[in-house]
């Protein structure tokens, strides 16, 4: 049965993880009408004996207190049978047993090994919240809602970028804090979002792999040229197009293989929504074709570094090879 003062948090969106933790912090507060003292642990310093002590709480300081353990390894699929991690689950079970009122304990972790003994327990007796990775609606609302809030509006492509960029809240949130700060205007446009993200290699050569990966030759070439304009070099962009391959032809095994969406985002280091993504993409290419394409970027590779061969012209007959059906 879940004790009503003790959390486990646990998703890879860091941002939201900490944002849940703020509103606790102001519910607690709100509801005792007492100041909450908050006192963050790092969970991989915690030995027994240590997390012992800091669960030992007194109101003779402070009448009301928020213990916030931050991401321990011992609750991820590390944390196997170990002496250290037997000693940490009985201070946790002797804990969960006792009335602690005034005082809150939350548990953060990026994943939810449920093989694990003390995520178990937490999951018993505690309140379990996840915080999944945010999807593009939610990702698209949150960023308007953000901007709407520092007075400032954005376009549609500014929001699609931003979206796309795959990257984290937390980049975002300072994204959006750098852009309204910098912005004469209400409107922040995708010319003012491309200047801030084209330092990031990723972001940079999105716009291409994924117009290659849907078989859009005009997109492509579009993006191609507009990355040689950036000063881009074409060895560059034929590495981050293998890489995106590499990661189809991996998405598309375990797509085969009927591996849950969660599990692909796991294995290859994705974002949920960038899986999703590319699952309809896996379509496009048959595995013949995907055999074929790796010889042709072999090829490419090779004639850049043992040829005079312009490189422009090698990347352009690439980028048909890719887009054309075989």
């Amino acid at each position: 049965m879940a004790t009503n003062n003790m959390y486990f948090i646990w998703g890879e969106e860091a941002f939201l993880i900490d944002q849940k933790i703020k509103d606790i912090h102001a519910l607690v507060q709100e509801e005792s009408g007492e100041e909450v003292e908050l006192l963050y642990l790092d969970g991989d310093e915690l030995s027994p004996p240590r997390l012992l002590e800091e669960l030992e709480f007194s109101p003779l300081f402070s009448l009301q207190r928020m213990v916030v353990i931050k991401r321990p390894s011992w609750l991820g699929k590390s944390g196997r049978k170990s002496s250290r991690n037997e000693e940490i689950l009985k201070v946790l079970q002797s804990y969960l047993q006792q009335d602690t009122p005034g005082q809150t304990l939350i548990i953060t972790a990026f994943e939810h090994n449920s093989t694990n003994a003390l995520v178990k327990l937490l999951d018993k007796q505690t309140t379990v919240i996840e915080c999944k990775s945010a999807n593009p609606q939610y990702l698209a609302n949150w960023i308007k809602t953000e901007f709407t809030a520092r007075g400032r509006n954005i376009n549609n492509t500014g929001l699609s970028l931003m979206v796309k960029s795959g990257q984290d809240m937390y980049y975002l949130h300072n994204l959006i804090e750098k852009l309204c700060l910098q912005s004469e205007g209400k409107t922040v446009g995708d010319r003012d979002i491309e200047e801030q993200l084209e330092g990031r290699d990723e972001i940079k050569v999105f716009k291409l792999t994924d117009a290659l990966l849907d078989r859009n030759l005009k997109a492509s070439f579009q993006a191609y040229y507009q990355l040689l304009e950036q000063g881009e070099h074409s060895v560059f962009i034929l590495f981050m197009i293998v890489r995106q391959f590499n990661l189809l032809a991996k998405v598309k095994y375990y797509q085969e293989n009927r591996t849950d969406l969660k599990e692909i985002s796991r294995l290859t280091g994705m974002r949920d929504f960038a899986v999703k993504r590319m699952l309809g993409q896996t379509r496009n290419f048959t595995w013949d074709e995907i055999q074929y394409l790796f010889t042709q970027f072999l090829d490419a590779d090779i004639r850049f570094k043992s040829t005079g061969q312009n490189e422009k012209t090698i990347m352009e007959g690439l980028l048909i090879e890719i887009c054309s059906k075989k």
